[in-house]
Formats: C-alpha cells, sequence, structure tokens
C-alpha cells in the first residue's frame, strides 16, 4: 500500500501541478518554502527593503498566475526566482541610484558607524559601475551563490554567456576597489589619534 504523503512532504512540482488543479490552500506551501531565498534575490537586485517586499509580493500573484506554464524544465525555485529577478530588474530600471547605508546598531562607536558607512558607500559605488547585465549575474552567482547552470536558467542565457559577464563584473569591482580603497582605509589623521590614544591608556593602564 502506497503511503499518503502531507502536503508539506510534497515536492514543489507535485505542489504546483495541485495547485494549478485548483488546490489553492497548497500555495502557501510553495510561498514559505521559497520566500527567503526569493527576497534575497529581490533585495540584491533592487538594493531596497521596500522594493524588494514589493517585487516578492508581485512574483508570487505572477506565478500563481502563471503556474499553468510551468512544465519542470527547470527545478519551480529555479523557474520562480527568475521570475522574480526580472521583476526586480524592471523596479530597479525604474529607480534613480541612491546610496544606500544599512542600519547600523545603536551601540557601536560613531567610528565604527562612519567606517561601515564610508565600506558601504564603496560598495554601492562600485556595484553602479558594474552593467546591469552583469550585476545581475553577480548577485545570482557572488551574492545567492547559484551555481553556472542554474544562474542561466534564471536569466535566460547560456552558460558560457553568464561566465563571461561575471568575469567582466568581477573585474569592474576590482577596478574600482584598487582605485579608492586607499580613501576608505586610509589611516592618518584622526583614526591614527584615535587608536594610539586607545594604546596609550591601555599600556599606561598596564603600568
Amino acid at each position: 500500500m502506497t503511503a499518503v504523503l502531507a502536503p508539506a512532504e510534497l515536492s514543489d512540482a507535485e505542489i504546483a501541478t495541485r495547485v494549478a488543479a485548483g488546490e489553492r490552500d497548497l500555495f502557501e506551501i510553495l510561498v514559505r518554502r521559497h520566500n527567503q531565498r526569493m527576497y534575497r534575490a529581490a533585495r540584491a537586485v533592487t538594493r531596497s527593503d521596500a522594493d524588494a517586499e514589493d517585487v516578492l509580493q508581485q512574483t508570487w500573484l505572477n506565478v500563481f498566475k502563471n503556474l499553468g506554464r510551468f512544465r519542470g524544465e527547470a527545478s519551480f525555485a529555479t523557474w520562480a526566482t527568475r521570475i522574480a529577478v526580472n521583476e526586480a530588474i524592471a523596479v530597479a530600471r525604474k529607480r534613480p541610484l541612491v546610496a544606500e547605508v544599512a542600519e547600523i546598531p545603536s551601540e557601536l562607536t560613531p567610528e565604527i558607524q562612519l567606517d561601515r558607512a564610508q565600506l558601504g558607500a564603496l560598495l554601492e559605488r562600485c556595484l553602479a559601475t558594474i552593467p546591469q547585465g552583469n550585476r545581475e549575474v553577480m548577485v545570482l552567482r557572488d551574492v545567492l551563490e547559484m551555481d553556472t547552470a542554474e544562474t542561466a536558467a534564471c536569466l535566460g542565457l547560456t552558460e558560457e554567456a553568464v561566465r563571461v559577464r561575471l568575469h567582466r563584473g568581477r573585474a569592474a569591482v576590482a577596478a574600482v576597489l584598487t582605485a579608492t580603497i586607499a580613501d576608505v582605509y586610509h589611516f592618518d589623521g584622526a583614526r591614527c589619534d584615535r587608536i594610539t590614544a586607545y594604546v596609550m591608556r591601555s599600556v599606561l593602564e598596564l603600568s
């Protein structure tokens, strides 16, 4: 006798088929199962929490409406992530590039907050130098850690095109970092004074 699987034990493809056939309640399993991955994809492309949430909501609606088109050539996760990435790209292209600084815990010192803000601004400048197509590849490969085949499937590219774009994107980031890293990690003036004062206070307290 074949055991009957609980809904949560079903594969993505099985759930997708049943949802498309009318069992809408099962769609929640797919949403919960892949929400984090798809949010990360949307957030990495849009660089905005609010935009990423909007993208995620619209993506799931698009996924639901198009479940009948899911044929299983790629995994459900890859298919759905591709929809999320395309939606995020459309949103990102409508937004002006604005430097974004992540919220920093209040217990950090002002000096550390400044350092992190400078680093965040540097990374934002690096990403801004990458053409959109190359940036998408970097997001999927280096941020979401997808492999080449999955990235190609998500973006509708050949694997060779993914490798080429990833190489170009990484090279562009490396060039910007090389040119500007000294400005971020300078160690003179106030920073040097601060560290020196801390060291000397510590030394005197030991004696």
